[in-house]
């Protein structure tokens, strides 16, 4: 849909691959461009986190404790914004259906949740279920979502989701 710039999407078991495209409109949430001002949601912060694996080595008889490379231990994004007419918006309530279901499914075993922001793809992902048998599984995983109601708003509710990228990360980036 014009104007809609970022998608979060959830692979069923059976897909034929983990593209969006493969998922129903029942299965996917877009977010607007612009505020909203009827109905729809708005992502007006996203942040994306990069984590390296670096353990410390006490040193006991030492001052200088050692720290060690592991490499590339994660990536988390989190999606600050807001739903309008909250109260008869199909989106919170599919948010809240995907925290309670499984975050993997057959065919998808490290994520089944896809993310594409047509303004930054750096980090978009599409689950990969080892379509190409080379071994290489990855996807993203609600890791949590928030809503806020501000007293001011009733009509709208805002939310913080956190997305984590599970799997093969070398080659999902």
């Amino acid at each position: 849909m014009a104007g809609e710039t970022s998608h979060i999407w959830q692979v069923q078991s059976g897909a034929a691959n983990g593209s969006r495209a493969t998922a129903t409109t029942s299965n996917t949430i877009s977010f607007n461009a612009k505020p909203v001002t009827s109905s729809g949601g708005y992502v007006f912060k996203t942040e994306y986190g990069i984590r390296n694996a670096i353990p410390e080595n006490e040193s006991t008889g030492d001052n200088n404790n050692e720290i060690q490379d592991m490499g590339l231990d994660g990536l988390d994004i989190q999606l600050t914004g807001m739903f309008d007419s909250a109260k008869t918006d199909a989106d919170v309530a599919k948010l809240v259906a995907w925290m309670v279901a499984g975050k993997t499914t057959t065919g998808y075993l490290k994520g089944r949740f896809g993310y594409e922001n047509t303004e930054f793809p750096h980090f978009d992902v599409v689950p990969n279920g080892d379509e190409n048998g080379l071994g290489t599984t990855y996807g993203y995983q609600i890791a949590n979502i928030k809503f806020i109601q501000d007293g001011e708003t009733h009509l709208t509710v805002g939310f913080v989701l956190t997305l984590r990228l599970a799997g093969d990360l070398d080659n999902a980036l």
